[in-house]
């Protein structure tokens, strides 16, 4: 089940550009070879800032760099987009999992905060919304096992 589809596509955006500007051993040496400062490199890769590079910039990057790693995750991306929830593989079902993680872990954060309403105990809606949560990492983690029997691969065939 992929209902954060646009977090997922964000967040192996950000990877992929992560992996690119490490190929340059430092965003210094990176921003040697494209109209970027660091500051901005490191925004591209990092979960916290919405902001992509610009396409001449990874373009750029990637021809000093001898490597197309993120355009070949841009590919993907377009790829993914016309397969059916049918056709998810377990690539796509294995993104889903750090999304449900991610909900759960961010609402366990809030709900047992110091200042949050009930405090550092659980209220009990508060536990029926964490064993919600809860229930949807178990979810997604039987329809990888489901995809994972069904495949038996860790990679995606690519579509003829």
């Amino acid at each position: 089940m992929n209902i954060l589809r646009d977090e997922m596509e964000f967040r192996l955006l950000k990877l992929a550009t992560r992996k690119l500007l490490n190929s340059f051993g430092s965003l210094q040496a990176a921003a040697e070879v494209c109209r970027v400062k660091p500051t901005n490199l490191s925004q591209y890769q990092s979960f916290e800032h919405t902001a992509f590079m610009p396409i001449d910039v990874v373009i750029h990057l990637q021809r000093a760099a001898s490597s197309t790693v993120l355009s070949e995750e841009m590919a993907k991306l377009g790829e993914t987009n016309t397969i059916s929830e049918s056709e998810r593989g377990v690539r796509d079902e294995a993104l889903d999992i750090p999304v449900a993680v991610g909900q759960l872990l961010a609402f366990v954060c809030e709900a047992t905060a110091v200042e949050s309403a009930g405090g550092p105990a659980l209220s009990e809606n508060e536990k029926r919304r964490y064993f919600e949560l809860r229930n949807n990492v178990e979810a997604e983690l039987r329809e990888l096992d489901a995809a994972v029997q069904q495949d038996g691969s860790l990679v995606r065939a690519k579509k003829a």
